[in-house]
C-alpha cells in the first residue's frame, strides 16, 4: 500500500470512530483520495476565513444544487453574489481561495447602490461594467473578473493550519459542487487528519445571521 493509500485509510479509520454529530459532516473516498464536506461545514469555514477581510461581512448563504447564494455587505453597499468553491491553495504562509461565479452577482440596495448602479449604467452594463465597478470597492484581498471571486490572505500564525506548516511545504485543493456537500482533492494532503480536525473543530451556526434584507 503506497503512502498516500495508507493517508486515506487512515483518514476513513478516523472519521468512523467519530461522534455520529460529526461523522455525517464529513466522508472519505479512498479509491478517488477526496473527502467530501457537508455544505453546513463549508460555510463555517468560509465565515471564519472571511471574518478576517477588513471591510467585509457576509450575511445570509443559502445552499443551491449548483453553487452558494451568498449576500456581503462591503463598505457601505451590499453585494448578492451565486459562487461555488473552485480551489484552495496554501502555500508561502497564505491561503488563496478560488470561488466560481456561475450564477447572479447583483448589487442590492444601500447607501452607495443606486450610485454605482447609475455608473454601471453610464457604461453600458453588464459583467464587465460590473466588474469595473467593483474593482474600485473590493477591499484588499478580494477579486472579481467577472468569471471567478478570489480571497487572498496570511494564514494564522498558530493552529493545525498555520502559516509555519505552509512555509516550506503546499496543499493544492481542487473542489466540487455535490448534493450533500462538497468534495475536496489534492495530489498529496500534508498532515490530512490534522486538517480534517481543523475542519471539524470549527463550530457550526446554530442561528441564521441578521442581515436586515428582510
Amino acid at each position: 500500500m503506497s503512502g498516500a493509500s495508507r493517508w486515506w485509510e487512515s483518514a476513513r479509520e478516523w472519521v468512523g470512530k467519530l461522534p455520529s454529530g460529526l461523522s455525517r459532516e464529513v466522508s472519505v473516498d479512498v479509491g478517488r483520495k477526496r473527502l467530501r464536506l457537508s455544505h453546513a461545514r463549508v460555510e463555517a469555514l468560509a465565515r471564519r476565513a472571511l471574518r478576517d477581510v477588513k471591510g467585509l461581512t457576509v450575511g445570509e448563504w443559502t445552499h443551491l444544487p449548483q453553487a452558494y447564494d451568498v449576500r456581503l455587505a462591503v463598505s457601505g453597499w451590499k453585494l448578492r453574489v451565486e459562487v461555488a468553491v473552485e480551489r484552495l491553495e496554501l502555500a508561502a504562509g497564505r491561503y488563496h481561495l478560488t470561488l466560481r461565479t456561475p450564477g447572479r452577482v447583483d448589487l442590492e440596495e444601500s447607501r452607495m447602490a443606486s450610485a454605482l448602479v447609475q455608473g454601471v449604467m453610464r457604461v453600458g452594463g453588464g459583467r464587465a461594467a460590473l466588474r469595473t465597478m467593483l474593482e474600485q470597492v473590493l477591499p484588499e484581498g478580494l477579486g472579481w473578473d467577472g468569471q471567478r471571486l478570489t480571497v487572498a490572505g496570511a494564514l494564522p500564525k498558530e493552529g493545525a493550519v498555520s502559516a509555519r506548516l505552509f512555509e516550506s511545504s503546499s496543499l493544492a485543493v481542487n473542489a466540487e459542487h455535490g448534493a450533500e456537500g462538497v468534495w475536496l482533492s489534492a495530489e498529496a494532503w500534508p498532515g490530512l487528519v490534522d486538517l480534517m480536525q481543523v475542519m471539524l473543530s470549527v463550530e457550526l451556526l446554530r442561528k441564521p445571521p441578521e442581515t436586515g434584507n428582510g
